[in-house]
């Protein structure tokens, strides 16, 4: 397919799948896009070296673009990828209220579901590929972490995260399709997407913890947590 911007690759198991995105992209000498799907992943990561632990059944996979994008739209990324994934989980699971939990994990009842993980390839200030990263609970929710969680299973029964994984692509490879720039309309509707918008929350970032009103997100990506009448601008974080 002409208007198909991704090749497939499926695996049986893996160690990582942004590794392996990497390794096959380096090999390559086409610099197509990559969608990877691997049935098990047995050592998963996310943001801020943290493990991503999955079992056989869950949704372990990562997207490779290779276009070049200024560093500064790196937040916009973000933005753009979990929208078009919370997009695709309310159409499929209409019944159930899916949240961002900033800056990029899928919550539903206070508990995660999925994480994302962006790496890039930066030269001269310019990201010159991008590497997405996704797991998403479609049967294990494990015990003992930093954060409860939670699985598709809980909600929905026979769910195939290999249709989920050619589903998503698709919605991506639409956007890219379209693609001019990032940009997004951060209205109070499209808040209305993230977890405890509005809420007082805590944020960790840089070795501090803000206390304030969640008041917003910036067109980068950026929280804007509101303490004491003032506005501050938390560009990189967690959510405690």
């Amino acid at each position: 397919m002409k208007d198909f911007l991704f090749e497939f690759y499926f695996y049986k198991t893996l160690i990582n799948t942004n590794d392996e995105v990497k390794k096959i992209n380096q090999l390559s000498k086409n610099n197509n896009n990559i969608a990877l799907f691997s049935v098990q992943q047995t050592m998963g990561r996310g943001r801020i070296n943290r493990k991503w632990i999955s079992r056989k059944g869950d949704l372990t996979c990562s997207f490779l673009i290779n276009r070049e994008f200024k560093l500064k739209e790196i937040g916009q990324i973000n933005l753009w990828f979990s929208h078009i994934l919370l997009s695709l989980l309310k159409k499929k699971f209409p019944k159930q209220k899916f949240k961002i939990k900033w800056p990029n994990d899928i919550y539903l009842e206070d508990r995660k579901l999925a994480g994302i993980l962006i790496e890039t390839i930066i030269l001269k200030n310019n990201i010159q590929n991008l590497i997405i990263g996704l797991g998403l609970n479609f049967v294990s929710s494990p015990k003992n972490l930093e954060n409860k969680t939670i699985s598709i299973s809980y909600f929905a029964k026979k769910q195939n995260p290999i249709n989920f994984f050619i589903l998503l692509t698709n919605e991506i490879n639409d956007s890219l399709k379209k693609f001019k720039k990032f940009s997004f309309k951060i209205d109070k509707h499209y808040l209305q997407n993230f977890k405890d918008f509005g809420k007082t929350i805590k944020i960790k970032s840089k070795g501090k913890i803000f206390k304030g009103i969640f008041f917003g997100i910036g067109n980068n990506g950026e929280m804007i947590l509101k303490i004491n009448d003032k506005t501050n601008i938390i560009s990189f974080g967690d959510m405690i």
